[in-house]
C-alpha cells in the first residue's frame, strides 16, 4: 500500500484519480480517497494471449489519498496516521503547473521551496518520536532489569543514530542497511524512513519535456531511495476516462507521449525494490510482485500459503523464452521448463508454476 502526500492545492485527488482511471473511492470521514492503480503489463497481455487465458489479473497497488499533511503544524492523528504507519511508500504530489484559478497557497509555484517544506515537516515529526522513545530508553537503561537495558541500549544506540541523521537535515531512507536495525525502526514508522517517489505535477505546456524536467529534478535529488517523476495529472486524469484508442488519438492531437504511467510505476516499482513473475493458465493468468533477491518458496506464498507450505519444487521459464516456444508442452519438450527448488532466486518475468503438497 502507498500513500499519495503533498501540500494543498498540489493536486493530489487528480492524480489519484489519474493513476486509478477514476475508479477510486469518494473520500472517507477522515479525508481519504482509497482505490486500486493496476500496473499495465505488455508482458501480461501477451502470456495471457499465448495460453488464451479466460482471465487476466495485472498486480495491483493500493492507492491512499491522504488529506493535505502538518497543516497549522498540526502532526497526522487518527486513520490518516494509521495509514502513514502502513505505508510502503510515500508519493509526494509536488505541484509545478500556474492555474490563475487554482492559487498557490504560498502566493506562487516554486516546486524546489516545496519540496524542501515538506521534507523538513517529515524530519522534524520524525525527530519527535525519536527524541520522545529517547526519553523512555534512558529511564529502562538505568531501572530495568538487566534484559531489558541490553535490548534497550542497542535500540538506544540505534536512535541516537537516527537522531544524529534527522538533526543533520538527512532523511533515515536509505541511511540503515543492517537487516535487524530496519526491523527495529520500522516498529515506529519513521515516515522519512519510507522510500519517496517525488511526482511532479505540471502543466500541459511541460508535457513534452516531461523525461527533461525529471532528469532536472533527479540531478538534485541525492538522498537514497528517493525518485523522481513528471506527469500531467490534469490531462492523465482526462485521457484515463477514455476508450484507449480515444486516448491514443487525443494524445496525438496534443503532441503528449505514449507510457507516461508506465514510466511512473516503473520508478515506484524500482524505489519499492519489487520484481514482477507470473503464472500463466488458461483459467488464470496473473502478474504478482516480490522483493527482489526473492526466493520461489517466497514467491509460493504470495500466490497461496497452503502453496508456501506444501512446496516441492517449481517449473520456471523466462517470459519470453515461453512465447518463443509457444507452449508450456513446447518448453518441456524442449528441455526449457527448468526445475528449481525451494532456495531458487526469482528473476524478473519468470513464468512459475508449483507443484505442491496439500
Amino acid at each position: 500500500m502507498d500513500a499519495i502526500v503533498g501540500l494543498r492545492q498540489s493536486g493530489k485527488t487528480t492524480v489519484f484519480q489519474a493513476l486509478t482511471a477514476g475508479h477510486g473511492s469518494a473520500a472517507d470521514s477522515g479525508g481519504e480517497h482509497i482505490g486500486v492503480l493496476n500496473l499495465p503489463d505488455d508482458r501480461l497481455q501477451r502470456l495471457g494471449e499465448l495460453v488464451r487465458a479466460k482471465k487476466i489479473t495485472p498486480h495491483g497497488v493500493r492507492l491512499h489519498d491522504l488529506p493535505p499533511l502538518f497543516e497549522r503544524g498540526a502532526a497526522p492523528a487518527g486513520e490518516v496516521a494509521q495509514t502513514l504507519t502502513q505505508a510502503d511508500a510515500l508519493i509526494h504530489v509536488v505541484r509545478a503547473f500556474r492555474r490563475e484559478d487554482v492559487p498557490h497557497p504560498q502566493g506562487s509555484v516554486n516546486a524546489e521551496r516545496d519540496i524542501r517544506a515538506f521534507e523538513a515537516e517529515l524530519l522534524l515529526h520524525d525527530l519527535g518520536i525519536i527524541e520522545r522513545r529517547l526519553e523512555k530508553l534512558d529511564i529502562i537503561v538505568r531501572s530495568g532489569r538487566p534484559a531489558e537495558r541490553e535490548a534497550s541500549e542497542r535500540e538506544k544506540q540505534l536512535l541516537e543514530r537516527c537522531k544524529r541523521l534527522l538533526d543533520e537535515e538527512k532523511p533515515l531512507r536509505g541511511q540503515i542497511d543492517d537487516v535487524q536495525d530496519r526491523k527495529a525502526l520500522a516498529n515506529f514508522a519513521p515516515l522519512s524512513f519510507k522510500p519517496m517517489l517525488v511526482l511532479l505535477n505540471i502543466d500541459e505546456a511541460g508535457i513534452a519535456s516531461a523525461e527533461s524536467i525529471e532528469n532536472e529534478y533527479s540531478a538534485k535529488s541525492t538522498a537514497p531511495q528517493t525518485a523522481v517523476a513528471a506527469m500531467c495529472a490534469q490531462l492523465e486524469a482526462e485521457l484515463a476516462e477514455l476508450s484507449p484508442d480515444e486516448a491514443a488519438e487525443f494524445r496525438r492531437e496534443l503532441g503528449a507521449g505514449q507510457g507516461v504511467m508506465e514510466r511512473v510505476l516503473a520508478q515506484l516499482q524500482r524505489l519499492l525494490g519489487l520484481i514482477t513473475f507470473y503464472t500463466a493458465g488458461e483459467k488464470e493468468t496473473r502478474a504478482w510482485a516480490i522483493s527482489a533477491g526473492s526466493t520461489a518458496l517466497q514467491a509460493a506464498g504470495q500466490i497461496h500459503t497452503d502453496i508456501e507450505k506444501g512446496f516441492i519444487r517449481a517449473e520456471v521459464i523466462a517470459w519470453d523464452k515461453l512465447l518463443q516456444l509457444g507452449s508450456h508442452v513446447e518448453a518441456k519438450k524442449q528441455g526449457q521448463l527448468r526445475t528449481e527448488g525451494k532456495q531458487y532466486v526469482m528473476q524478473d518475468g519468470d513464468v512459475i508454476n508449483v507443484l505442491f503438497n496439500v
